[in-house]
């Protein structure tokens, strides 16, 4: 058993089985950790830093002697630090041993194409690594191009007692209204304004079809989004929530028949919200990109995959399932029956806490 680990990082794996864990962060605006006792924060500023610039990214460096301390007074088992290159990067540099480095999507996709002191900045930090790890296979590959050591694949795993289908399974055909969802922070790269585009083109060429578009979540393109629903003239259809509590999320889930997710980057390498749909029974429409590939399958038999950035194919495939509902039933079983045997949290919980013993007693 792990008796402490330190978690660098906005997130984390599930920390109950630890009698004691400490998280140093530099962002505050996450705080899932919040009611977890035996979560003890040592240090985030008041600030919030993006990082998304030079300037910022070396602007780490001054939380250097701070971690430096840290380390030094709780003295813990591991290091280990998600996203490579933010926390990966000061995780180096503190110098501690063991460290594990968590590469999480944009950090190996989109952060070295940015110049090539960014890209030496990702190789300095994994070079320090003793254990890497991925969410996904497809990330695995990228990031093997800026590392020779050995990649772990655990995937972030999903409550499954918590994301389960719908008591009330009534026929799409019989519903007073069919509601289209997603998930989703309202960033560019999670393509809100292609759904939001799809959504009005369908309600054109189907004017009298009961229909109705949830929108869960928030984030800095908010405006942009509600401006474009109003100028579509959509206010009446389009649900925006805003930020909802970690724990409401699986009945947010359960009200969307159709889950749609149409993020416009490969380095959506996962997509933890699209896992939680399938488990709780959506009928799936994804865009083509590396992480949503790896998650529904090769056979695509646990939902449909279009191309990015390519409304009319979300319509197509929309005016498809409501014809179609005993194929769609199949691939909501199909989506559960993958997610159960994919990425049950327990199970990838059990392989997160091998590496860790590994790393701390057998000296991976």
């Amino acid at each position: 058993m792990v008796h402490r680990i330190l978690k660098n990082g906005q997130k984390a794996w599930r920390l109950e089985i630890y009698p004691l864990d400490y998280l140093v962060s530099i962002r505050q605006e996450y705080q899932w950790y919040n009611g977890h006792e035996n979560i003890q924060i040592l240090f985030h500023p008041s600030n919030k830093i993006s990082g998304k610039k030079i300037a910022e990214k070396l602007g780490y460096f001054k939380y250097l002697p701070i971690l430096k301390k840290k380390l030094r007074d709780f003295k813990p088992d591991i290091l280990h630090a998600h996203y490579a290159s933010s926390y990966g990067l000061l995780g180096a540099l503190s110098g501690f041993q063991p460290l594990m480095i968590s590469v999480w999507g944009s950090d190996v996709y989109d952060f070295p194409k940015k110049g090539k002191i960014h890209d030496l900045l990702l190789r300095f930090s994994l070079s320090k690594a003793i254990a890497i790890t991925s969410t996904s296979n497809c990330m695995k590959k990228v990031t093997r191009q800026f590392t020779k050591k050995s990649i772990n694949v655990v995937p972030f795993g999903i409550d499954t007692s918590k994301f389960f289908p719908s008591t009330i399974q009534e026929p799409l055909i019989l519903k007073n209204s069919i509601i289209l969802g997603t998930i989703k922070s309202l960033e560019d790269k999670y393509g809100i304004d292609t759904l939001i585009q799809s959504f009005h083109l369908f309600i054109q060429r189907n004017p009298n079809f009961p229909i109705e578009l949830l929108i869960v979540g928030d984030g800095s393109q908010r405006i942009d989004y509600l401006r474009l629903v109003d100028k579509l003239n959509l206010r009446d259809k389009v649900t925006f929530t805003g930020k909802i509590v970690q724990e409401n999320i699986p009945e947010y889930h359960r009200k969307i028949d159709v889950f749609i997710c149409l993020s416009k980057l490969d380095s959506e390498s996962f997509g933890v919200s699209l896992v939680e749909a399938m488990s709780t029974e959506s009928i799936i429409i994804a865009s083509k990109v590396d992480g949503f590939l790896e998650v529904l399958g090769d056979n695509q038999n646990c939902g449909f995959l279009v191309e990015k950035n390519n409304p009319e194919a979300v319509v197509s495939i929309l005016e498809f399932i409501l014809k179609e509902e005993s194929i769609i039933n199949a691939m909501k079983k199909n989506a559960r029956l993958r997610v159960l045997k994919l990425y049950d949290w327990n199970r990838n919980l059990d392989d997160m806490t091998l590496l860790y013993h590994k790393l701390i007693y057998d000296k991976m």
